[in-house]
């Protein structure tokens, strides 16, 4: 289609996004991290110059990035793939990589510079401002339900999900507490303020459904990952408040009704940072260096995290370590460029870069 498109210089950028569900035959499933059949969004993109392409791919990938500490709270690595883990037939592929709360790593996005392999074959060709055909420049990107699982493991614990407020469906429930006549006396309040929410734009569930305890309630909806639980009884009416339960640290409070709207916002929005603080330090106080092979395969047993250590580049070595101990570079980060003189962890030679090694999904 690529080819068709474009004649001159003039037809580029290109610039596609898409949705599409994707069907991989996979010799082991993973709920969201590897099924048989999943949906991504993906982008294909194609360029006049090597530096527009390569722009797109960075700004991509900072896009994901964004996307994953700002919405999903899910603190990430960003940096470059080896030779042996970049996409076939990339110049280059770039990746965001977190840490799951089991202390393996998981590659949450990727963006890739294709150069010009795949237009020389699909023959994806433009008269150039200088009047000579040349072949586009292409990048490819995607991140696909995964993100799913991703924010799962990142922050859910023995009782259910802890669903970031950005991205939760609903972010309060509201539990009547029933006493006496209740749907007469407790359950406006609840309506009352159920739509005072909503129309301060917050994602609001009011489960006045006697058919279930109000314990049940607080168990399904903790499962559920609901990041603030709000209950109203005929105590709380008298005293003009609600009891408010936060979801990830369990913390319990009265509010005030009045201003209840900007008091939830702000809550929402301290949990919404507590979750990406808290993930970030799990990932800090999981992340080591080692500076030789002895003290990496030491490192290396269980499930420790990112071991940040230096590498020469080598793909022979890569392979090894990897078949030693199961451990894969993850990425080489952006600005962790290697000390002269310091040796590979593998052969000793001196390395060139410092990579980011873990045992993944």
């Amino acid at each position: 289609a690529y080819a068709r498109w474009v004649q001159s210089y003039r037809d580029l950028p290109v610039l596609i996004n898409q949705w599409a569900n994707v069907v991989r035959w996979e010799k082991v499933t993973r709920p969201f991290l590897r099924t048989t059949e999943f949906l991504w969004q993906e982008g294909h993109t194609a360029h006049e110059t090597a530096d527009e392409a390569q722009e797109e791919t960075l700004k991509i990938l900072a896009l994901y990035k964004e996307f994953a500490e700002s919405v999903l709270a899910m603190p990430v690595v960003d940096g470059q793939k080896s030779e042996s883990e970049k996409f076939a037939g990339a110049s280059r592929t770039y990746s965001i990589e977190a840490l799951m709360g089991d202390g393996r790593a998981l590659q949450a996005g990727t963006s890739h510079k294709l150069g010009q392999n795949f237009a020389k074959a699909f023959e994806i060709q433009f008269q150039g401002r200088d009047k000579t055909v040349q072949h586009a420049w292409t990048t490819s990107w995607g991140v696909s339900t995964r993100l799913i699982g991703g924010v799962i493991m990142t922050h859910g614990d023995d009782s259910g999900l802890i669903l970031p407020p950005r991205v939760a469906p609903w972010q309060v429930v509201i539990v009547p507490i029933p006493r006496g006549n209740w749907k007469e006396t407790v359950l406006p309040t609840c309506e009352a303020i159920c739509a005072q929410l909503k129309a301060a734009g917050i994602r609001v569930r009011l489960d006045a459904d006697d058919s279930n305890t109000p314990g049940w309630k607080f168990s399904e909806y903790e499962m559920r990952g609901v990041p603030l639980r709000l209950e109203i009884g005929p105590k709380d009416i008298e005293k003009s408040t609600v009891f408010a339960a936060r979801r990830d640290t369990r913390a319990k409070q009265a509010l005030p009704m009045e201003g209840l709207a900007g008091t939830v916002q702000a809550l929402l929005d301290e949990i919404q940072s507590a979750l990406l603080d808290r993930a970030r330090a799990f990932r800090e106080s999981h992340t080591s260096a080692a500076t030789n092979y002895d003290e990496f395969k030491a490192v290396m047993e269980g499930r420790p995290g990112f071991v940040q250590s230096p590498w020469c580049g080598s793909a022979a070595c890569e392979a090894d370590i990897k078949a030693e101990t199961q451990a894969t570079i993850r990425n080489i980060p952006f600005g962790f460029e290697q000390a002269p003189g310091v040796g590979c962890i593998r052969c000793a030679t001196p390395a060139t870069v410092t990579a980011w090694f873990a045992k993944a999904y």
